[in-house]
């Protein structure tokens, strides 16, 4: 579970939710070891075997050590979810090399590098796996200010589906769930939601009237890994209160 341990974070709520229903977890993230602890006593609090594994997955090596490093410690790989991610907030006439290139390794780049490393590992030990990516309405819908976001999203929506008809021969799913709003710690300094004024504006466009809480994209992932998603594969699954049919 990469980009897992920090608070108010989709990782983490895929993570606890994964972990209530049975699995370990080995717990992914960059930095953050106070938070990535927590989390782990927390798992292990639940009876289930739980580590941090702190890898950047914008560095292939680094990747390729940590899936071995899990393999070793927790036994191979049966569900391998993808959310580690970056978000960033500038005008496309105002975006620099340096920002463009930071989205795209780990948005994009450092997807690919954990869904191929974990996929290989799958097929050398020749079992079936689930892959679940985090990706965004963005897939969908655009926002201004975040052209280099919405299109590592869109890259994923890409990637994703040729995985799944590549990996199906070998017995493994492929999906990604797509969150709306969620206050999470990345949309903290979201400049549109700073002020009482500017969050209330963004809740009337959403049907539901709130904010996913992170565990709630735990359950579509813990759908898409259970026997319910058997036949799910190549998959997008909205998980946004309503937000892209409310707004189109």
């Amino acid at each position: 579970m990469t980009g897992a341990a920090r608070e108010r974070g989709i990782g983490r709520g895929i993570a606890e939710c994964l972990a209530a229903e049975g699995c370990d977890v080995a717990v992914n993230d960059v930095g953050a070891e106070d938070e990535a602890a927590a989390l782990v006593a927390e798992l292990q609090s639940l009876g289930r075997r739980a580590s941090f594994f702190q890898a950047d997955v914008s560095d292939r090596a680094a990747v390729d050590a940590m899936i071995g490093a899990i393999e070793s410690e927790l036994g191979p790989l049966d569900i391998v979810c993808s959310n580690a991610g970056l978000a960033d907030w500038q005008a496309f006439l105002d975006v620099t090399e340096a920002s463009f290139d930071r989205l795209v390794s780990v948005n994009l780049t450092g997807a690919f590098n954990v869904c191929q490393a974990a996929a290989a590992a799958m097929v050398a030990g020749g079992r079936p796996g689930r892959i679940v990516v985090t990706s965004s309405v963005h897939v969908q819908m655009p926002f201004a200010e975040m052209s280099v976001y919405g299109a590592t999203k869109a890259g994923l929506k890409g990637m994703v589906e040729t995985m799944a008809i590549e990996l199906a021969p070998y017995g493994i799913t492929v999906n990604h769930v797509g969150p709306g709003w969620v206050r999470s710690f990345i949309n903290d300094a979201s400049p549109s939601l700073q002020t009482d004024e500017e969050v209330r504006a963004t809740l009337a466009l959403i049907p539901a009237g709130r904010p996913a809480d992170p565990r709630e994209l735990g359950r579509a992932a813990v759908y898409l890994c259970s026997e319910d998603g058997d036949y799910v594969t190549g998959e997008y699954l909205r998980v946004d209160g309503g937000f892209v049919v409310g707004k189109y």
